[in-house]
């Protein structure tokens, strides 16, 4: 098999394909994102660290390894100024697309784009990779959503979308048959710790934004998701099946069930209110 490059961000999802490519006999390079995670973490694989910037010289270091099949995988948050900078390739791309000016989507769209169309590298999917880590439909703990909880889902659902149309995030929050905290530029876990006494027994929702590229940053949870709601008093995690990833969904439901938190891969069909 063709090596991988893994552009990694972070979070669970770069370890999990880098394990996958381990176990299949793959040979993988992962580009780590400074700032974005231990890339110590990857053990027995070739690392090298490159500011967020940098993109030129990601590049440059993938076709000196003759890849040409790459996935981006992870969260990245806010980094440091001085991550940001960019090289020369960046720079040029920024000048010639303006993609910083089209919000999060735009740029990712863009950027895909460019390292398809003008230096000939194959943009994979995560779940290209590992098709089992898309989230199934209906309930996935023992805990299923109670009447209340689905009415939560529905006005979620609908929340979701709307924010999604708006670029601004992919989760909320939703308690009392209301939103109650929107998803900013930190991120689902800080949502989540800021939401506050409004959302105690109400649901995390998360759902891919309309039009959004589906080989980069799909909405997913895991089990760190799990105990932040739990710490936060939510009743439900339910994000989009089949457009979502549930990362170490073994372990994820090994602790969502023992907390009584239900967990649900939501489908249009939840849009009404009624309960799977």
């Amino acid at each position: 098999m063709p090596r991988l490059g893994i552009i990694a961000g972070g979070g669970l999802l770069p370890e999990i394909l880098v394990q996958r490519c381990h176990a299949a006999g793959r040979p993988v390079f992962v580009a780590a994102l400074k700032g974005q995670g231990d890339a110590g973490r990857f053990s027995g694989t070739e690392v090298e660290t490159f500011r967020l910037g940098a993109v030129g010289g990601i590049i440059k270091r993938l076709k000196s390894l003759d890849i040409t099949d790459i996935v981006l995988s992870g969260a990245v948050q806010r980094p440091r100024a001085a991550d940001l900078i960019p090289d020369l390739w960046s720079a040029r791309f920024l000048a010639r697309t303006k993609a910083l000016g089209r919000g999060d989507d735009g740029l990712l769209t863009a950027i895909l784009t460019a390292l398809e169309d003008q230096e000939g590298f194959r943009v994979l999917a995560p779940h290209d990779l590992a098709p089992d880590l898309l989230t199934p439909a209906g309930t996935l703990s023992v805990q299923a959503l109670s009447r209340e909880m689905a009415r939560d889902l529905a006005a979620g659902i609908a929340g979701a979308r709307a924010h999604g149309r708006r670029d601004a995030g992919q989760a909320v929050i939703a308690a009392g048959g209301r939103v109650v905290a929107w998803e900013g530029p930190q991120g689902t876990e800080a949502m989540i710790a800021a939401a506050g006494l409004e959302a105690r027994g109400g649901i995390l929702v998360k759902a891919m934004k309309p039009g959004q590229e589906p080989r980069v940053d799909l909405p997913a949870v895991g089990p760190d998701t799990v105990d932040q709601a739990v710490a936060a008093g939510l009743h439900g995690i339910s994000v989009e099946a089949g457009r979502s990833l549930t990362l170490d969904r073994d372990e994820m439901i090994r602790r969502a069930d023992a907390a009584g938190l239900a967990v649900h891969g939501f489908t249009d069909g939840d849009r009404d209110g009624g309960a799977a």
